[in-house]
């Protein structure tokens, strides 16, 4: 008996949907979008701090995935989940990105950057304890897994097929990202008044 559980129910109708839109239904495409898109946007906007710039990335994030839809190959042929494929486009729309530079700015939060030029340019950083902020004091890696599993809601597996990176490297940067966010949080703000990212919660299949 198959046990249902969020991240199936999630992964069952985004399958279904796919199917249609293999068909031709541009509706059944429409509604897959509407599924994802402020997860994936609210994931870019943590990537490039630019909220246009995040919908630009997104709407090119959508157009790539109905162009290669049919490359998805379901979950069942071991192709692992429609969103985790979804935020791999993502994933590298944000890396291609970084490395045109098509703006021509150098953004302060460049999650690409060291962890000393992060630390020296964030100077705000005590006066926002959000999840944004945090992010800026951990490593690339740790930061790109806590911003799929935290930010958009992915399972650690979904993550892994996002990053293409093993289920072991995901789950090891989600919970040493997650005690250097909690320390993070603890030193910048008194813990009677300060934010908790509750352990619990991390907990993905």
């Amino acid at each position: 008996m198959k046990v249902h559980t969020s991240q199936t129910l999630i992964s069952d109708v985004d399958e279904a949907l796919v199917k249609r839109a293999h068909t031709g239904s541009s509706n059944a495409f429409d509604q897959l979008v509407r599924r994802h898109q402020t997860a994936v946007r609210g994931f870019l906007c943590r990537m490039v701090s630019e909220p246009s710039l995040a919908d630009d990335l997104a709407q090119e994030t959508f157009l790539k995935a109905w162009k290669n839809l049919s490359r998805w190959r379901g979950a069942d042929q071991a192709g692992g989940s429609f969103r985790g494929w979804l935020f791999s486009i993502a994933v590298n729309a944000a890396h291609d990105q970084r490395r045109s530079h098509v703006r021509g700015q150098k953004r302060d939060t460049d999650w690409l950057a060291d962890q000393d030029q992060i630390a020296s340019q964030e100077t705000g950083l005590a006066a926002k304890l959000d999840l944004d902020k945090v992010l800026l004091a951990l490593s690339p890696d740790q930061r790109l897994v806590l911003a799929l599993c935290f930010g958009a809601g992915l399972s650690h597996a979904e993550a892994a097929q996002a990053l293409s990176m093993p289920l072991g490297t995901v789950k090891s940067h989600a919970q040493r990202g997650r005690d250097r966010a909690i320390e993070v949080m603890r030193d910048l703000r008194p813990v009677a008044h300060g934010a908790k990212i509750d352990p619990s919660e991390s907990k993905q299949p």
